[in-house]
Formats: structure tokens, sequence, C-alpha cells
């Protein structure tokens, strides 16, 4: 689950930030007694819900682009549970082994699952980019045996038996592997995308962007655009009209990754990753087992107008209190300022910064377009003073 916080660093399901792909052995055995709304919560457009792991408290982020289900390696060391053998992880761009603990009993409210094989791996950079203690991912293994419904506008996510969950208009999702997908088609082009609620902001791969027969140059808009966890830098563009099933939508943003020679992106027949930013506009209902999606349209989704008005920066909260630019987009006001990667921002309009969360600062930052923020950064050693005005950057 890659992840982008826009104004922030992103962040990721993920150890250290890229997307995971999860290759495994997991022993499962899962009773559900009655649906129910687990805890959970909407965080900068991922769901997170609260789950029982060995009666221990934990957050989960939900995410239906990791193949297999995963624990946070600290967390699963305060646990007390030791390495029972390794396995193979696969992420967006990168591929490699990691440990596997043995977890005995998960609760989520009347979902349970007893006797699962988890991955480990270090998730702080998915916590920091959050603001949230991230202590393990819930991914396809887990999920396929109950259905789930999404609602990102409440911040809920429920859990039911399998055949009574199905709500909306049916999207037929199909596999590679253990991998679910689903078809796509911009301005008639048919594109293959992962499934994947880990992911905050959907990418197009470099396939599938060679498969869109368009000018490049034409799309290309803003670059620079930062995955925590990795120095790589990718574009972003708009993608002038997107369809599934029988809906159409216009000017969707997407973040546009380089090629790749080793990760779930490496396979050419996948295209992309279908994010939060995407499926928040529905109530979603899962059945992976049968391999359907079910989109409602939600009547409380409102469209972020100002989710790309800003100046063109990504940050993340920094040990002192203040906030570190992680990266500088381009062209931006932010570049034109002469913005740097490592600038410490100290205030805006005159507020300290010390006492922000991220989404304060990122409130800060967005706003109508032409409108007039001072932002106070030490760059270099220097402090100085620089008067930016708000723009819309992307799908104008």
């Amino acid at each position: 689950m890659n992840r982008i916080h826009i104004d922030s660093i992103e962040t990721a399901s993920q150890g250290s930030r890229g997307k995971w792909i999860f290759v495994g052995l997991v022993i499962l055995s899962a009773a559900l007694i009655q649906s129910a709304d687990a805890q959970s919560r909407n965080v900068d457009g991922t769901l997170l819900v609260e789950a029982r792991i060995n009666g221990t408290l934990a957050v989960l982020l939900i995410d239906t682009g990791a193949e297999h289900s995963l624990l946070d390696r600290g967390f699963a060391q305060r646990l007390g549970l030791r390495p029972v053998g390794v396995s193979n992880i696969q992420r967006l761009d990168w591929s490699g082994q990691t440990e596997v603990v043995l977890i005995t009993d998960l609760n989520i409210q009347s979902a349970h699952a007893n006797s699962i094989e988890m991955m480990t791996d270090d998730l702080s950079a998915s916590s920091d980019a959050l603001g949230v203690t991230i202590d393990g991912v819930l991914g396809d293994d887990i999920l396929r045996d109950f259905a789930a419904t999404l609602d990102y506008s409440a911040g809920s996510v429920t859990f039911g038996p399998i055949s009574a969950m199905h709500h909306g208009v049916p999207v037929k999702l199909y596999k590679i592997g253990n991998l679910y997908l689903v078809h796509l088609s911009s301005d008639g082009v048919s594109l293959a995308f992962l499934l994947d609620t880990g992911t905050n902001f959907s990418v197009l791969s470099s396939s599938g962007w060679s498969k869109l027969n368009q000018s490049k140059e034409a799309l290309l808009t803003i670059d620079g655009v930062r995955s925590s966890g990795t120095s790589a830098t990718s574009k972003l563009v708009c993608i002038h009209q997107m369809r599934i099933g029988s809906a159409s939508y216009e000017n969707l943003p997407m973040r546009l990754v380089p090629p790749t020679s080793a990760g779930v992106l490496a396979n050419l027949q996948v295209n992309g990753l279908l994010g939060g930013d995407f499926l928040r506009r529905f109530i979603v209902s899962l059945d992976l087992a049968n391999e359907f999606l079910y989109l409602s349209p939600d009547p409380n989704y409102k469209a972020d107008q100002d989710r790309f008005s800003t100046i063109g920066i990504q940050f993340a909260k920094d040990p002192t209190g203040f906030f570190t630019v992680m990266a500088v987009w381009s062209p931006t006001p932010a570049s034109e300022a002469n913005f740097k990667v490592g600038d410490q921002i100290l205030s805006v309009n005159g507020l300290s910064t010390i006492e922000m969360t991220q989404e304060d600062l990122s409130l800060q930052l967005h706003g109508e377009p032409g409108r007039e923020i001072r932002v106070d950064i030490t760059s270099q050693g220097s402090r100085r003073t620089a008067h930016l005005r708000i723009k819309k950057l992307l799908c104008q």
C-alpha cells in the first residue's frame, strides 16, 4: 500500500514504504457470528480498524493490495512473538524475504480468526506519515473469509457473512496469482488495476502509461512526488476520463511511477493501483471470495476542491516538533520560491508549526487559488521568509 499524503510525506502499508504484496503460507480458521461495525476510522484516505491480537489492542490498516496480512516487527516483539519461518515479500518495486510469526487469536468485534501466520516488517514510516501508530495490515488472506463494507465518509468498516453483504452495482474482479484486479478503461483503452485500499492515491504504471494512446508531454504536469522510505520521485498526471463498469469519471489525478524490474508493477499485466482516492466516492462492498466488488455512490461524498490547490511540497514532523520538507514538486509556487528538501518550516502566516498536526499545516497550505501565504523557513542554517500564492496544480 503505497500512500501519499498531499503536502505531507506519504505513508505505506508498508514498513519501508512501498507497496506490499505478501507471499507466504497462512493457516486460517475463521468464524463469523454476526455483522458488526469494527471500531474504525478514515485517516487520510485509508481505513484503519481496531482489533485484538492475542488479547492486545492493535490498529490495522485495511489493504486489499496486500496478498497476506502483516504485523509491525516492533509490535510483534512486544507481544513476545518469535519467528517461525521466513517468506517472500513483494512490494511495489522490490521483492525479498521477511520473518513470519504465528498469531493464535485475532478478534475484530464479531470477526474471529485463529492460528494465522503473518509477515513482519517495520511499519514506522507508515505510522509517521499518517500520524497514527499502525500495528499491522489486514490483507486478502483474512479479508476473503468475510464480506466487508467500507464507508469512507463515515470512516466505518462493517464485517458480515459473505452471502449477506451484496449492495450496489457489481464489478467483477479477476485474479493474477493471488492479487485482485479490476478492469478500467480510459478513452476506450482497457486497463487492469490492482484493487488497493491500502493506498490513498491511485497509481498508473509505466505499462499503463504505454497503453494510453495519448501525448505524454500533454499529460505530464507535476514532477518530484516522493513516497516515504525512498528517495526516488515520480510524477503526477491528470487522466482525462476513466470508466469503471457503467460509471465514467473525468479529470482523475494519478501518480505515474517509473519503470521497475521488480515488484508487483514489474508485471506488465498490472497497469496501476486503484486506491482510496477513487473508492471513497462509493460505499464499497468487498466479496473477495467470489471475486466481486460492489459499488454504491456515496451520498455523503464531497470532492476536495483544494486537494491540489496548494504550494507543492510534502512534509513530515521532525524531532524538534517543527516540520521538514521531504519533497518539492515542480513546477509549483514552492519550487519557484526555491524551497529545498530538508528545509524546516517554522511558521505559516505568523502561526508556529510546532503545535500543529499534519492536518493543521496542510489546511494552512491549501485553499483558494491566488490566496497569499507567508512561510518562515530555515534553509541550510539560514532563516528566511517566503511569500507564495496558492495555485491549482493538477486537473484544473
